[in-house]
């Protein structure tokens, strides 16, 4: 789904199988975000082919965290060639104890190599300019990425419409997640793009949707 120049959305619908929603920047340098499962991936690579973005002209596979459902797709890109971006911290993390979140969903932890460590800071697509933000509480080294030109928000599982990302996994922690939510709070937001569910648009509903977290998930985070 086309959003708007070189910005397309893929939500994931199906009410029977867990996956992310993944983001692709088709600009020069074509960069997918949050590839999702390995075994569920044709699906959004038919998508992707559909509007004109076949996978192999993909330049970069970025996630915004490690869970499965967001990266474990990327061992078959990197497979391909592709270079996989990940934050330093869900790098380290995947190495000790979060490859038991592929085991406990009775998949083997991925072989995978980070050839692109993510950190705060500028992330050039060619002509393209993201910004990286750390953004911690639903994992360690979970990051949300802003596109000034867009004004958008892609915020993996950091928030969503009417929710927030889980805290009781290894490495969550609520305060670190309210923190997180109230720096990407401060910038000028027109889309928001999350890991799960349906993207808000617009600066009015983006904000009631920053309020409705605060009076509804702080109290219990």
């Amino acid at each position: 789904m086309k959003l708007a120049e070189d910005l397309y959305f893929y939500p994931w619908e199906s009410l029977s199988q867990n996956n992310a929603n993944s983001v692709l920047i088709a600009g020069p340098v074509k960069t997918l975000i949050d590839p999702g499962h390995e075994a569920l991936f044709p699906t959004l690579a038919r998508k992707m082919e559909k509007d004109g973005h076949p996978v192999q002209e993909l330049a970069l596979v970025v996630n915004t965290h490690c869970h499965p459902d967001h990266f474990e797709a990327s061992r078959f890109l990197a497979e391909q060639g592709v270079p996989i971006a990940l934050h330093p911290d869900d790098e380290a993390y995947m190495r000790e104890v979060g490859a038991a979140l592929f085991q406990g969903m009775g998949r083997e932890g991925p072989a995978w190599t980070v050839h692109l460590h993510l950190v705060e800071g500028d992330l050039n697509l060619g002509p393209e300019r993201l910004e990286v933000y750390h953004t911690p509480g639903h994992s360690p080294g979970e990051v949300c990425l802003y596109w000034p030109k867009h004004k958008a928000l892609i915020a993996g599982d950091l928030i969503f419409a009417q929710g927030v990302g889980r805290t009781d996994f290894p490495g969550g922690s609520g305060p670190d997640l309210k923190e997180s939510i109230e720096r990407m709070a401060g910038l000028d937001i027109e889309v928001l793009l999350p890991g799960h569910g349906p993207a808000v648009i617009g600066r009015e509903r983006i904000l009631r949707n920053f309020e409705l977290i605060r009076r509804l998930y702080y109290p219990m985070l």
